[in-house]
């Protein structure tokens, strides 16, 4: 990097304070690289080894499609389930509140006998084991309060027995002891083993992988298990809410063990389901033959009130005795009309025999008598052979007198026979119109009839209906008595989710992994940000406006000024680099004396003061350093020469008249253009002196004479004499020494911009040791 691209880059990052330096953020990371790899190595050790003593938990989870329930249907055929909109989300919140129910877990624990918890001796870290790790399973039948104070050892014996050594716990003073009372004794798989602490049966597990011979058991209270599974374990929800498919989670350590629980859970829930509804349809059974028995009574009663109406109203069929009485009614007035007309014919016909009417016959048409139309007709044939007679014999012939005797007599056979035809007939129209007129009073009584035939009917029509339907519905129950039918499917069958571990080892190692970091990182952070110590440039730059020209990098070496060979050194290019950033900060201005102060003694003012000196001589300049720090005159020795007989004070001093500059002046060894004037006598009033006109007599000459003046004064902190020497300084330098100044200090040369106490202030960040 050339000077020019070193003074741009320091320019550039003064005038984009604010830019996130991530580089300089990383080089202070690197330095505590040590720190940031033994917190990685405590962190991740930590997890590691805990990883040995947590167990991971996986989900386990079920699926189940609850099926629609069996539709209800109503005497009019009305599906009455279909009609209540919220009867698919009420049975799916109805599974699962009776799914996450503590007394259904408590029946799934009590099934699989996990008050029971078994390990294998002094294994490290301490496990569970469960399943097809186990030789054996304990099927426990009661347990007493005793059996949560009891631990067993239950070793193999051989293929078919095993012994059991108990321990309790003394509850008053804390220890574990065997008990002789019940001490060592051995069983055969099988046999149920009653003890004070319970009853319990050891069968085998046939499908067993263990290797142990030894195992470790203990009791656990079923119903806080079973409560700490419902609130902490088990999680029942709705995948999808437009659909009825509801998915069981269960967080457990054990895979086997939680995919037993879930479908031990889910076969009990169906079975509960199927006991429930099997008592629902015995009871409605038995409800629906009490009704039936009821309403066979109630119908019974219907029918014979219907019986009894119809023959009390001579009644067969409403609607057919109705069309019966119009169509006799008919009847009878024709049979009216007809014997009305005969009877008038029949009187016609006697007025006509009864005048004398002895040349004309009779009409018979319309006479219903046999008798009468018999004796007409021979009435009319006895008249016709009269006529024929006639035209051959005379009135007096026997033949003929005959024939008249014969049809009188006829004549008055008919008119008896008319007279009795007629009384018959007017006999038989007083019966027609009684009849007409009963039939008639029938007819007007139909509707009322009707009506009361109609509301018996209505009310045996519904009990007949009610009767039809409870048998229908009493089938139907009967059929579901005995009949498992789950109202649920099972999609998926327990199954383990091995990647939903948790916690994760994955996770956990990354997190101790960003522990590992993050705590190096906010010790670093806190430690900074608790220091009152300046850190770096940003620390300085932050906290005032003065311009920050330069870092001067840590002496690695033992010489405190730069000598000829070590151009190329790193120091030697900072105080290159702070010459480049004078002159170009200052080339619109005729800077000659650059003042060099600090807050505090140790911050490196005359360390800088004498290598600026040397970088302002290697370019031809001829510079003088002037020491007027009278508490700490390191100057002369800094810059490797002996000191006179006489400084600037014995100069000041008005009793040595006679001291010249020249008589001041030390030569710089190896460097011609560089010369030094040291302090001479300590005893000085710095404020008076600074003020006098001697000293101004002395800088007007030096400046003559050369082409910088550097004063190496003294700390501005705590003394008033610097502020003397503003006069005669075209530009002052404030030293800030990293690890050494203190933040508050850098208020000082703050001070000195706002209320314009020198020109020109600028900051030296000394000894830098960040990248």
């Amino acid at each position: 990097m050339t000077e020019k691209e070193y003074f741009d880059s320091q320019m550039s990052s003064k005038e984009n304070g604010e830019n996130f330096d991530l580089k300089a953020l990383f080089a202070k990371y690197l330095k505590s690289w040590k720190f940031f790899l033994i917190s990685l190595v405590i962190f991740l050790g930590l997890a590691i080894l805990a990883l040995q003593f947590i167990n991971t938990s996986y989900n386990v989870s079920s699926k189940l499609l609850l099926k629609n329930e069996t539709s209800n249907i109503d005497a009019s055929g009305n599906n009455l389930a279909n009609n209540n909109p919220f009867s698919n989300s009420e049975r799916v919140n109805n599974a699962i509140e009776v799914l996450t129910s503590v007394n259904l877990m408590r029946s799934v624990l009590d099934t699989l006998s996990l008050q029971s918890r078994f390990t294998v001796p002094d294994a490290f870290p301490p496990k569970e084991i469960y399943g097809s790790e186990l030789p054996f399973k304990m099927v426990i039948d009661t347990l007493y309060p005793l059996a949560y104070e009891t631990t067993l050892t239950i070793k193999l014996e051989g293929k078919d027995s095993f012994s059991i050594t108990e321990e309790f716990e003394d509850s008053i003073e804390g220890k574990s002891t065997a008990s002789s009372d019940y001490g060592y004794n051995t069983y055969n798989y099988g046999y149920k083993i009653e003890k004070p602490y319970g009853v319990f049966t050891l069968v085998p597990n046939e499908n067993n992988t263990s290797k142990d011979t030894q195992f470790v058991a203990d009791f656990r209270d079923i119903d806080e298990m079973a409560q700490d599974y419902v609130k902490k374990a088990l999680s029942v929800y709705v995948i999808n809410k437009d659909a009825s498919v509801i998915n069981i989670v269960l967080k457990e350590k054990i895979s086997e063990k939680g995919e037993d629980i879930i479908n031990t859970l889910v076969e009990i829930y169906g079975l509960k389901s199927y006991l429930a509804t099997n008592a629902l349809a015995l009871n409605n059974v038995q409800f629906i033959d009490d009704r039936l028995n009821t309403l066979s009574t109630e119908l019974s009663e219907v029918e014979l009130n219907v019986a009894q109406f119809k023959t009390d109203n001579e009644l067969a069929s409403v609607e057919f005795d109705a069309n019966s009485f119009a169509e006799q009614e008919i009847d009878y007035g024709r049979k009216l009309a007809d014997s009305e007309i005969e009877l008038k014919v029949l009187s016609a016909i006697e007025r006509n025999l009864q005048r004398g009417d002895s040349e004309s016959t009779i009409n018979s048409l319309s006479v219903t008598s046999p008798n009468l139309i018999y004796l007409i007709d021979s009435y009319n044939k006895l008249l016709i052979d009269k006529k024929s007679l006639q035209r051959t014999v005379p009135e007096n012939n026997p033949r003929m007198i005959d024939i008249k005797d014969q049809l009188e007599q006829l004549r008055r056979n008919v008119l008896g026979s008319l007279s009795t035809s007629k009384q018959s007939l007017r006999t038989t129209i007083s019966s027609i119109k009684g009849r007409s007129d009963q039939f008639a009073e029938k007819k007007q009584r139909i509707p009322t009839m009707q009506r009361q035939l109609l509301e018996i009917s209505r009310e045996q029509g519904i009990k007949e209906n009610l009767f039809l339907y409870l048998l229908q519905k009493r089938e139907e129950a009967a059929l579901m008595v005995g009949v498992r039918n789950d109202n649920f499917t099972i999609i998926d069958r327990a199954i383990t989710d091995f990647e939903s571990g948790s916690p994760s080892k994955k996770l956990f190692l990354l997190v101790a992994f960003l522990m590992g970091l993050l705590v190096p990182i906010g010790f670093i952070h806190l430690k900074e940000g608790l220091s009152t110590k300046v850190k770096n440039k940003k620390n300085v730059e932050d906290r005032i406006s003065v311009p920050v020209i330069g870092e001067i990098v840590h002496n690695k070496t033992k010489n405190n000024l730069i000598e000829k060979g070590e151009e190329e050194s790193p120091l030697a290019q900072s105080f290159r680099m702070m010459r480049m950033n004078l002159d170009f900060m200052l080339s619109k201005k005729k800077v000659q004396t650059v003042l060099v102060t600090s807050a505090i003694k140790g911050e490196g003012k005359t360390f800088f003061s004498s290598n600026l000196g040397v970088a302002l001589a290697s370019s031809s300049n001829k510079v003088l350093i002037l020491e007027l720090d009278k508490h700490n005159p390191e100057l002369i020795e800094a810059l490797g020469e002996t000191k006179k007989e006489y400084g600037v004070s014995n100069y000041l001093n008005q009793n040595f008249n006679t001291i010249t500059v020249n008589d001041l002046l030390i030569p710089v060894s190896n460097n011609p253009n560089l010369f030094a004037i040291g302090l001479g006598s300590e005893n000085i009033d710095g404020l008076e002196s600074f003020n006098s006109n001697r000293m101004n007599i002395l800088m007007n000459q030096l400046r003559n004479e050369f082409d910088y003046i550097i004063i190496d004064s003294a700390p501005i902190g705590k003394l008033a004499d610097t502020l003397a020497l503003s006069k005669f300084t075209d530009c002052c330098i404030y030293m800030v020494r990293e690890n050494h100044s203190k933040l508050d200090d850098l208020a000082i040369i703050e001070d000195v911009k706002v209320n314009k106490k020198f020109k020109n202030p600028m900051v030296v960040l000394n000894d830098v040791t960040s990248n």
